[in-house]
């Protein structure tokens, strides 16, 4: 007699997400996002890296960072799903598919979302999780508004960091990516221009960053800032005196072996 398969902890887990309504129409995303201009809400690299960095594109990128930073709406509480967390990556595939159907943010709208859940459930195979985000689509969505503007500040600073002397950015950009960084916002490519940058200022958010286990940023952007303080190819950009190396995670005692009687 064969046994019935015991249902994941994932696979039944409700988020109870109520399907949020936007008053100026049937957006999923916040307007925030929507209002970004392009190629900002399009997610296309390609286009992005072909920008000029001209003065208009430059304030442009700042009003892009700040707004990430700012608008409370694009950081939505989003319920963990239980272990091992595989629901992340499906959620990952929906968002995806998302973008490919509706490749612009303003684009994203709950009917659209519902055509896409139609699509999936019409799949001569689909898997657990699969169904899962497709009968709880509400929370695939909200998941989706906190990843995309991680792209976009990733998209920005990568953007910057392509400029010959990017070092000419430090007087507003330097500030911005240390925050993106403690905000975890974009965060390795906001570390990485800040080294790309050099000089005072970028080194200074740095070792802020790299402090080891009671700075600002979370324990592996310390470890990513530490690291650019020490890759070989930012040697040139290094002032005249070497970041002193960040402080190290306590060590825990090790318990004593027990004693046989």
């Amino acid at each position: 007699m064969s046994r019935a398969r015991v249902p994941h902890d994932e696979e039944m887990w409700d988020p109870q997400i109520p399907r949020w309504h936007d008053p100026e129409g049937d957006h999923v995303l916040p307007r925030a996002l929507r209002t970004l201009p392009e190629p900002w809400n399009e997610g296309d690299w390609n286009r992005i890296a072909e920008l000029p960095r001209t003065d208009e594109r430059l304030m442009e990128a700042q009003r892009v960072i700040t707004a990430l930073l700012e608008d409370r709406d694009l950081s939505p509480p989003v319920p963990e799903p239980p272990s091992p967390g595989l629901l992340w990556h499906v959620w990952e595939e929906f968002h995806r598919a998302v973008g490919k159907s509706m490749p612009r943010m303003v684009d994203v709208t709950w009917t659209g979302v519902d055509e896409l859940v139609r699509t999936w459930r019409e799949r001569p195979q689909l898997y657990p999780l699969q169904r899962h985000v497709v009968r709880h689509v509400e929370a695939a969505m909200l998941a989706m508004i906190p990843s995309l503007r991680n792209d976009v500040a990733d998209s920005v600073f990568r953007w910057l960091a392509l400029d010959p002397d990017p070092g000419r950015f430090a007087d507003w950009a330097v500030a911005l990516a240390e925050c993106c960084v403690t905000e975890d916002i974009g965060a390795d490519a906001a570390i990485e221009l800040l080294g790309a940058m050099g000089g005072p200022e970028a080194w200074a958010a740095l070792e802020r960053l790299s402090m080891q286990p009671d700075g600002p940023a979370a324990w592996k952007n310390a470890e990513a800032a530490q690291g650019a303080l020490w890759n070989p190819e930012n040697r040139g950009r290094r002032g005249p005196n070497p970041p002193p190396p960040a402080r190290q995670p306590p060590t825990a005692p090790r318990p004593a072996p027990p004693t046989r009687p």
